[in-house]
């Protein structure tokens, strides 16, 4: 996973393979400065959701290849690929929570291998992540439902969160201690100010 440094990921990449049913949001030795904190990415592909740390690199499956263009205007035909930057904390009373989630979008035609995307905007959302914003407005209902699904892969976690990620996601705590949390988000809030706590 990707180290916090001062605010920021640490440029390397750790696109190591991952171990089936292991939290790929916690390394192995689970110690960075004593804290544990890391950071990591869902990309949310149409009704498909997947944790992908390439993605805060830029070098996902779906982006290899594509020549970056300057303006949307330039990839017509593309569509919406939504990676959301995921930042972890440990909880409280112990194990992890989900401590911000912030969707950034970009465009990808992978026929005429031409893409959009405004690396500034991903930066500055990734440092909103990391102050503990929570903001999916930029998922469609699909979208958030293909990103609940992800999370979910670590129940624990996810009830750890706060009541702004479940909102955001569609959940209550009810419905978190059912084995079919829900049928998919609701249009709840999704955004938090960046400064406050998860």
């Amino acid at each position: 996973m990707a180290k916090v440094r001062k605010g920021q990921p640490d440029p390397a990449c750790y696109d190591e393979a991952q171990q089936s049913d292991t939290l790929p949001i916690v390394s192995a030795d689970n110690a960075y400065g004593g804290r544990g904190a890391k950071l990591t990415a869902v990309v949310v592909d149409g009704s498909r959701a997947w944790f992908d740390e390439a993605a805060l690199h830029g070098r996902t499956a779906l982006e290899q290849g594509i020549r970056w263009v300057k303006s949307p205007d330039e990839v017509p035909n593309g569509r919406s690929v939504y990676p959301v930057w995921v930042y972890i904390r440990p909880a409280p009373g112990g194990g992890f929570r989900y401590a911000g989630l912030v969707a950034v979008s970009m465009l990808i035609d992978e026929t005429n291998k031409v893409g959009y995307k405004s690396l500034p905007e991903h930066v500055n959302q990734l440092s909103r992540t990391m102050n503990g914003a929570i903001d999916l407005r930029l998922l469609s209902p699909e979208g958030r439902t293909a990103l609940l699904e992800a999370l979910k892969r670590y129940p624990d976690v996810l009830e750890n969160s706060s009541a702004e990620v479940k909102q955001a996601l569609g959940l209550s705590d009810a419905a978190l201690t059912t084995s079919d949390a829900g049928s998919g988000p609701a249009d709840a809030k999704a955004t938090r100010t960046a400064g406050e706590n998860g």
